[in-house]
């Protein structure tokens, strides 16, 4: 598998630190945003996995 465990952990982290920031000043919008812009990078990221997945495993289908 070619996922990229760094650029995975990465994203996790960076989601956490803004999650407990918002936790911290859940009445700020700059936090929220920020919570918010690290969830879509991290869902889209997962994304992008699960489609290379999905192509490696209907080629393998194929052989």
């Amino acid at each position: 598998m070619d996922v990229n465990h760094k650029r995975l952990k990465y994203l996790a982290a960076q989601t956490d630190v803004a999650f407990e920031q918002y936790k911290q000043h859940p009445a700020s919008e700059k936090y929220a945003q920020a919570y918010e812009e690290a969830k879509f990078a991290l869902d889209h990221y997962m994304l992008e996995i699960r489609k290379s997945m999905e192509q490696k495993d209907k080629k393998t289908k194929i052989i």
